[in-house]
């Protein structure tokens, strides 16, 4: 056995007895590099050793309202054909390998974002909003739908969730991803129906029935595509009367997102999805109902929400810490952004790579599994992607992607990502900083031994220089050492 597999992984977690009162730094829980580690792990994807350092000098407040300001929208679309009419495709030989094309252009344009992201939030919340809303390119088709509701997705990142379920009930991919363009007047699709209630707003089964889904689906008649926008055909609407939820009226697809609205469980599910995604794969259910209480005083305001979350006891709590495993995209956009790489055509990593990887690893972006999206958790890593994992993290620090011919990593600068930490030149206080700025446990005395074994190769503590010829062959081992923990793989 090697000494690698000696190191513990994340014990079971025991719910944690704090609640959504404040995290108020203590002697017991102060505020430092292992909390400001883990608020930038949970909301950024691969926080840095700057980051990590700059939030420590600053208040958890402060950084809280800083991730949750939005950038709002990337600078430039994947490309020009964004703005092209979806069904004016070329001729039919060439169609599906040009969408083909577009959509991998896409998945990669939304990579270069994630890597090269700033301090915010909205990332992580597009990716979550994607999983939430899940829709599958491959049904879809139309590339330019996709990109809208990317964007869609960027514009609402922390936004009013009852708003944002308005937009993507008439969002064209949706549309065409659940069937809501054959919904019509005397022939009602209940697919869209269906979904909206138990995936995307009540959670299944939670105070609808059958009968519910039927009315619903005749209110959200009369929708198809035209072009890059969704347009009402009103000889296709149901004008009848409607019985949903026990009231009755002549209602549209709006007046039926409002009733749901009005259900108290509505701010539940969406809460305990927040929370799973934010915290731990099983709510506590006393927290989950204080945030939801805060959600319906705030009319469905997401931003509350988060910040009462990530500001909470409960967050900080050490049983919440290290509780998570990391979706493939959190792990390779992660490491290369944690290690500094930039992202995307002539920088230091291909996006291209990321996303294949990604895929390998189980997560294709634009193409979750199905309209439930990906069910996570301990199903990220199993027998075959463990290994899988390991040599992406290898690949990566070596600057050796398989496929070279197709892909490029250019050699991390690791120098300078070990001089981002605050005494690069002492070798106990450097190797500690790196295991607790990379994982998200402490730094024992046997990963401490470990560690500086694997940096110093047998030198004295006091012979580490980073300046060294050595010392960059040196750190991707320490790097590697680190990358293969059990503890890496966990949030």
């Amino acid at each position: 056995m090697s000494n690698r597999e000696h190191f513990p992984v994340a014990p079971k977690l025991a719910y944690a007895s704090t609640g959504l009162e404040p995290y108020i730094p203590s002697a017991e829980q102060p505020w430092d590099e292992h909390r400001a580690a883990h608020l930038l792990r949970r909301t950024l994807i691969g926080p840095t050793p700057r980051e990590i350092a700059e939030a420590v000098q600053s208040t958890p407040e402060a950084i809280v309202d800083r991730l949750l300001e939005m950038p709002f929208l990337p600078p430039n679309p994947p490309d020009s054909w964004v703005n092209e009419d979806p069904f004016k495709r070329p001729i039919k030989s060439d169609q599906r390998k040009i969408e083909r094309q577009r959509v991998n252009q896409t998945r990669a344009w939304w990579m270069e974002l994630i890597v090269n992201q700033g301090f915010s939030i909205q990332e992580r919340m597009v990716l979550f909003w994607h999983d939430h809303f899940a829709t599958q390119a491959i049904d879809v088709r139309r590339p330019q739908w996709m990109y809208l509701q990317n964007f869609l997705f960027r514009k609402r990142a922390v936004g009013n969730f009852k708003t944002l379920v308005k937009e993507v009930t008439i969002d064209p991919a949706m549309i065409y991803y659940l069937d809501s363009n054959t919904n019509t007047k005397g022939k009602p699709n209940e697919n869209y129906a269906r979904e909206l209630m138990e995936l995307f707003t009540m959670g299944e089964g939670n105070q609808y029935t059958e009968h519910d889904i039927g009315e619903a689906s005749r209110a959200l008649t009369g929708w198809v595509v035209v072009g890059r926008q969704p347009a009402f055909r009103e000889n296709r609407f149901d004008k009848g009367q409607k019985t949903f939820m026990g009231q009755t009226g002549n209602f549209d697809y709006r007046d039926i997102i409002d009733i749901i609205f009005q259900q108290e469980v509505t701010a539940e599910f969406i809460c305990g999805k927040l929370y799973r995604e934010f915290v731990y794969e099983h709510p506590d259910k006393n927290v989950v109902s204080e945030l939801a209480q805060i959600m319906r005083d705030n009319n469905y305001e997401i931003k509350p929400v988060l910040k009462a979350l990530l500001l909470s006891a409960h967050f900080f709590d050490p049983a919440i810490i290290g509780a998570k495993i990391k979706s493939p995209v959190e792990l390779v956009a992660g490491t290369a952004r944690s290690l500094g790489f930039k992202a995307g055509r002539g920088r230091s990593i291909s996006s291209e790579y990321l996303v294949y990887i990604a895929q390998v690893l189980g997560q294709k972006l634009l193409d979750p599994p199905n309209v439930a999206g990906w069910p996570g958790y301990r199903l990220w890593i199993s027998t075959s992607t463990l290994p899988e994992r390991h040599k992406m993290t290898d690949e990566i620090v070596d600057a050796k992607p398989r496929n070279p011919n197709l892909y490029t990593i250019i050699n991390p600068d690791t120098v300078g990502f070990v001089k981002a930490f605050p005494e690069p030149y002492d070798a106990e206080k450097l190797v500690r900083d790196m295991g607790e700025c990379l994982t998200a446990f402490p730094v024992d005395e046997y990963r401490l031994e470990m560690f500086l074994e694997t940096l110093l190769e047998g030198a004295d503590v006091y012979d580490w220089n980073p300046d060294a010829i050595a010392a960059p062959r040196r750190i991707k081992n320490i790097l590697k050492l680190i990358f293969e923990l059990p503890d890496y793989q966990l949030n």
